[in-house]
């Protein structure tokens, strides 16, 4: 499993946060809670007594804000309590701050509108509420009523029964909790019912290789539902990867390679993985039943120039394109081509609506209005949700205004409806949007909004306005705009009325810099060029002194010749990958220059010694990563406001100037990671009393920090790994709002430390109460090395002590009340262990080869994730078989464990999550049903009395000729209803299998609602693991519900007459 994946599972200490009042505890809430666990779900239940207090207390907001999803249950009495009032107003807020969470609603019985209007059962309780609470806090509450009502959810009226409504509540949240879950667009009208006729197009019970395409004209939400049909598909198929913005990425430098490996890394479902691309579709896709969406597809060219081959793919794959030009996808071979028909003129006002009103219909002043604007928007989603969030809280002659506006814009020409948004901004508004679609979609917001701050655009105000009026999103921190709207931004800039603004297209560039009659380019204010061979094309300097209003310069392996004398004087953002200048030219005025990004430089030094450096007093940001003949910083004196430096790689790097004592209450960042000749830094350093982010790693010469590190009050991550370390300062536990610490590799922190002198640990931690994250890996700890008061750290949530030298572990990790991950893979001499606390969620001990005993499992309620492969000497792991929902349990060669006790970890164990267990031996317990000698095995699904099957349970032994080696291939299931002629693939575990000469068994659940067996079916069910793995057979069990049993009969023709023999 991919580090990315297994981050993003450990980032949550819940996966689900229950919103609801007490009413509900002991009917829906308890059997909701039931089939979330059942399926693996992880919850947080407030209880009653944490709300003893009138606010929300510090353990219920820490269990919001480490929730993915929010379930709220709106029921009759809801609105009494200012409690779920004060918890729906938190969980808004912490959506609001991380993209990452998301809400469901569920109105249980009640009226979606009376919520959203706060009418009825949700309107009556706020006046009782007016006598208690302030004005500001009601109207906090109302606005998050009106939110969550506003969001897609589950509707009890809509449902015969519960236990249908939980099964498919149940089902939405685990697809909501897989790490390839898409974000939507908040109001998706229309989405549903074209998902329907995608799901017709996809043709699941074929299994040959399709292409379906998705074609239509730009804002017409092809990305959309190509993202709703990945969310509602994917659990289908063994590998799946989401390719956005495809023809984009070819274009940019290392595009191509960008996606390339994201196809790789998504469906090998690892991160670190080395590839040739042609050898990856040959070989590991060939059997993979995979689902890839290439979104917004320009020409053919751009898909081989990736080495994508789409006839590469395993059987019963599914592709789907997604592009504006319909005979691209015809090319393809797309058999099932869909063109989304415009939005009709109900979900056109209801869009609309959402948008201008945040309510699904317009108030009766706005509503012909409304009508009229809907016409006029012609069905397209992009255009009335742009125009409606521009209409959001506007007078009636606004409206009046924009729609007389309309009626002059001829009917198909989508850009200029679009514009008039555009024009309903200001000014810096209207700047801030042009850059953005110059120059900067796709990069971090942080580093956009201080260039955009630099050039005095107030980019806190205008990036909200803009995201507000959706002409832009924020999607992990990075900018993202539509196509459409990009085009148009950059229509704008282009040359009008003899002025060239923002000069985008490299053609456009060169035309002015090679022609010395160029009307407009005083009024240039950015340009962006980039040269595939810089030995064949070099540019004159003096080429840009025509444009003396530049202040966005952005060049790509540019080579200029002659004197910087006259260049423009007020540039802002120098981005110049590849430059190629020793130092910068003493003529090259920079005094305003905010950010300077120039990485793969030939810089030996910043300023020429023998020349008076500049004065840079607006420069915040300097990136001169991977310059590997930069041999010194500048002198900070002359850059007295700089926030952030980062100098990755910067492997000739000696010195750290020590006038970076300047910024002591200005640099915020500083990383130098892989800085490998750099072995001190200077004293003044360890006065910078803002900085928050210290990175040292890599730096394998750095032998010492100094002591007066405690005094930098503001550090909260320090990464020092695999330096050459022997000190650490005693003033380290001064570091009270340190939050990261890792000191992985650092062993000469503890060498030649006596075995008694625990004392003489580099510093202790009783004061480090912010502490999230600690690494202390590979750094040659012993037993009594370890640091006493770890209990004290009561915020550490992730501790790794891979690779050290443990042998009795005797460590009270129970203390630790918030740890959610503990890793000691590696730790070879480490025979046993004294705790592990409640909270753990993932537990890795592999290659504890000494490893004896684990501690007392049965406490850890949260564990979803074990591994402990080749611990060879383990034979006992008390309280596991007590522990049926942990969704990943890896003990390959644990020989030692008894053959009784695995078959109790194996018995009743059925959780449907994306992981298994595996296990040595070969031998299938007795109360398996099935067993076969081959990879599959046929039956017909039996009659019951009042059972209806809820899943079953496969076990396979497997073994290889390769030896501890992890396989290119992860297993799949295959089930055949020969009766229904469909065909359903699963991806039963999200790890690729480690391969073992000795025998293994894996085990995986699967329930019922994938596959729909029924009564009399004739059913196939076949086990893949790929050709490096060998399949001994196959074993099977129908679960009911209420009963663990299986009374099916396996088919004649199919039935075992063997016994799977114990090889161990």
């Amino acid at each position: 499993m991919g580090e990315g994946r297994k981050r993003d599972r450990e980032r949550w200490s819940h996966d689900v946060f229950i919103n609801f009042r007490g009413e509900l505890r002991d009917n829906f809430v308890s059997h909701l809670e039931k089939a979330f666990k059942s399926n693996g779900i992880h919850i947080f239940k407030d209880d009653d007594a944490l709300k003893a207090a009138e606010k929300i207390n510090t353990e219920l907001s820490k269990a919001i804000k480490t929730s993915k999803v929010h379930l709220v249950l709106l029921s009759k009495t809801y609105a009494h309590s200012s409690w779920c009032l004060d918890e729906l107003a938190e969980i808004f807020e912490c959506s609001k701050k991380d993209a990452g969470h998301m809400v469901v609603p569920v109105f249980y019985k009640v009226d979606p509108s009376d919520v959203r209007r706060q009418k009825g059962s949700f309107g009556e309780p706020f006046e009782k509420h007016k006598s208690r609470h302030p004005g500001s806090k009601l109207q906090k509450w109302k606005e998050a009523l009106t939110q969550v009502a506003n969001l897609s959810g589950f509707v009890t009226g809509n449902y015969r029964d519960e236990a249908k409504l939980i099964d498919d509540v149940t089902k939405e949240v685990g697809k909501m909790l897989s790490v390839s879950y898409l974000p939507l667009p908040t109001y998706a009208v229309g989405v549903r019912s074209r998902l329907h006729r995608m799901n017709e197009l996809m043709c699941f019970g074929s299994d040959d290789v399709q292409v379906i395409g998705i074609s239509g004209m730009g804002g017409i939400g092809k990305t959309t539902l190509a993202k709703a049909a990945f969310n509602k598909f994917s659990d289908r198929f063994e590998g799946t990867s989401f390719l956005e913005n495809f023809g984009d990425c070819c274009k940019k430098p290392e595009g191509k390679v960008h996606l390339q490996r994201k196809l790789l890394s998504d469906i090998s479902r690892r991160d670190d993985i080395l590839f040739n691309m042609e050898d990856a579709m040959e070989k590991r896709f060939r059997n993979k039943r995979v689902l890839v969406v290439i979104d917004d597809l320009e020409d053919l060219t751009q898909l081989n120039s990736v080495a994508i081959d789409l006839s590469c793919f395993g059987p019963g794959s599914r592709i789907i394109v997604t592009s504006r030009n319909t005979h691209l996808l015809w090319q393809l071979g797309a058999k099932n081509i869909y063109s989304p028909k415009e939005l009709d003129y109900g979900e056109s006002l209801e869009l609309l609506s959402w948008h201008a009103f945040r309510a699904s219909e317009p108030p009766e002043a706005f509503l012909q209005l409304s009508e009229k604007l809907v016409e006029y928007c012609g069905g397209l989603p992009l255009a009335m949700e742009v125009l409606g969030a521009s209409l959001f809280k506007r007078s009636i002659s606004e409206w009046e205004t924009t729609l007389q506006r309309l009626k002059n814009i001829p009917e198909d020409n989508i850009q200029a409806k679009l514009k008039i948004s555009f024009d309903g901004l200001s000014q810096v508004q209207k700047d801030i949007f042009l850059d953005l679609s110059c120059f900067f979609i796709g990069m971090e917001k942080d580093y956009v909004s201080c260039i955009l701050d630099g050039c005095k655009l107030y980019p806190e105000i205008g990036l909200s306005v803009l995201k507000e009026r959706c002409l832009i999103t924020v999607r992990d921190n990075k900018i993202v705009m539509h196509n459409l709207l990009r085009d148009m931004g950059r229509d704008i800039s282009r040359n009008k009325c003899g002025k060239w603004s923002r000069l985008w297209d490299p053609d456009d560039a060169r035309y002015v810099l090679a022609n010395d009659y160029v009307n407009g380019t005083g009024a240039t204010k950015g340009l962006t060029l980039k040269v595939e061979d810089p030995a064949t094309e070099i540019l004159e300097v003096k080429a840009f002194s025509k444009l003396p209003g530049l202040k966005l310069l952005q060049l790509s392996n540019v080579s200029l010749s002659g004197s910087y004398a006259h260049f423009p004087k007020d540039l802002r953002w120098l981005y110049w990958l590849g430059c190629p200048w020793d130092s910068v030219p003493i003529n090259l005025h920079l005094r305003n220059l905010v950010v300077m990004d120039m990485q793969y430089s030939n810089l030996k030094r910043l300023w020429d010694n023998q020349e008076q450096p500049q004065f840079l007093e607006h420069l915040k940001h300097i990136n001169l990563s991977h310059s590997v003949h930069l041999t010194e910083t500048p002198n900070f004196s002359y850059l007295p406001n700089l926030e952030k430096l980062v100098l990755v790689n910067c492997k000739s790097l000696v010195l750290v100037h020590k006038s970076i004592g300047t910024l002591h209450k200005k640099l915020v960042h500083l990383n130098l990671k892989g800085c490998t000749e750099l072995g001190d830094l200077p004293s003044e350093l360890y006065t910078l009393k803002a900085l928050e982010t210290l990175i040292l790693s890599g730096c394998t010469k750095l032998e010492r920090l100094d002591d007066a590190l405690g005094a930098m009050e503001s550090l909260r991550v320090l990464k020092a790994d695999y330096t050459a370390l022997s000190l650490f300062p005693s003033s380290g536990d001064q570091l009270k709002n340190l939050e990261e610490l890792s000191l992985d590799g650092c062993k000469g922190l503890w060498k030649g430390k006596s075995p008694l002198a625990a004392v003489s640990l580099p510093f202790s931690f009783n004061r480090l109460g912010c502490l999230k994250t600690l690494s202390l890996g590979f750094c040659g700890l012993s037993d009594e090395l370890v640091p006493v008061n770890l209990w004290s750290m009561s915020c550490l949530e992730e501790l790794d002590l891979r690779g050290n030298n443990f042998r009795n572990l005797k460590t009270d990790f129970a203390g630790l009340l918030s740890l959610l991950v503990l890793k000691l893979d590696s730790c070879f001499e480490l025979q046993s262990m004294f705790s592990l606390p409640k909270t753990l969620r993932s537990f890795y001990a592999n290659d504890c080869i000494m490893l004896e005993r684990t501690p007392d499992l049965s406490e850890c309620v949260a564990l979803q994730a074990l591994y402990l492969t080749n611990c060879l000497s383990l034979v006992e792991t008390p309280g596991l078989d007590k522990l049926k929902r942990v969704g990943v349990i890896h003990m390959e060669m644990c020989k030692r464990i008894p053959h009784t006790y695995i078959e109790r970890i194996m018995q009743g164990w059925a959780v449907n999550a994306n992981g298994g267990i595996f296990i040595p031996g070969c031998s299938l317990p007795d109360w398996v049903s099935f067993k076969n000698e081959t990879n599959s095995i046929s039956f017909t699904v039996p009659e019951t009395r009042e059972l209806d099957p809820v899943g079953f349970t496969v076990w396979t032994p497997y073994m290889s000729q390769q030896n501890n080696q992890m396989s290119e291939y992860s297993p799949k299931i295959t089930l055949k209803n020969q009766t229904k002629g469909t065909v359903w693939s699963r991806k039963p575990a999200t790890d690729q299998i480690r391969m073992y000469h000795e025998r293994h068994i894996w085990q995986g659940h699967f329930l019922n609602e994938d596959f729909n067996l029924e009564t009399g079916g004739q059913i196939e069910v076949a086990v893949d693991f790929g050709d490096q793995l060998t399949i001994l057979g196959t074993g099977l069990r129908l679960a009911y519900n209420g009963h663990d049993q299986s009374v099916a009969r396996v088919s004649h023709e199919k039935k075992s007459k063997f016994h799977l023999r114990s090889r161990l």
